[in-house]
């Protein structure tokens, strides 16, 4: 019998990837179980091209951003999909940057032994903005991200000072698994 020569072993490898590639394609993305706890679970995985992005996401209750707010969330049977996940403060439907916002902002995410697995402060002009769709969510580069253990409790701490010219707009604690590139 004739040994395949490396070509042809590279040329198997590349068809048994694009046959599993149609697979995941043909047949859909496997769903993300959802989370126990506070907040409502939106699996956002999609495609980008023939790239299969898995993701998802747990939303808070809205608040109107031009009131203070102290609020703690318990979420626990995260996915743990890969990409690490983020705690944010989001804001829908503000047109701007937060450049010299005032008003203050802190996130914690505890896990079930009482560690600080996020803990970021600051002021709202602080925050990195990254906007989507009609919302932008606030993040600290490096403090506000997380890898999350599916056997894990987690409690989300939140305290809400507003910037009066944020009044009338609304927000909510917004955690963010996965989803893009």
């Amino acid at each position: 019998m004739r040994r395949p020569t490396g070509w042809e072993v590279v040329a198997a490898l590349l068809g048994l990837g694009a046959l599993g590639s149609f697979c995941v394609w043909s047949c859909g993305l496997p769903p993300i179980p959802p989370h126990r706890g506070d907040g409502e679970f939106r699996d956002i995985s999609h495609r980008a091209g023939p790239f299969p992005l898995r993701g998802y996401t747990v939303s808070m209750p809205e608040f109107d951003l031009g009131q203070p707010l102290e609020a703690e969330y318990r979420v626990a049977g995260l996915a743990e999909i890969g990409p690490e996940c983020g705690v944010h403060l989001a804001i829908r439907g503000f047109n701007g940057s937060g450049n010299g916002l005032g008003g203050e902002l802190r996130l914690e995410l505890i896990d079930s032994k009482e560690r600080a697995v996020v803990s970021v402060a600051g002021k709202l002009g602080d925050y990195t903005w990254w906007g989507f769709n009609d919302v932008n969510v606030l993040y600290q580069s490096g403090k506000s991200f997380f890898r999350p253990d599916p056997q894990e409790s987690y409690r989300i701490r939140f305290s809400y000072t507003p910037d009066p010219r944020l009044a009338g707009q609304k927000g909510f604690v917004y955690l963010r698994c996965g989803g893009n590139m």
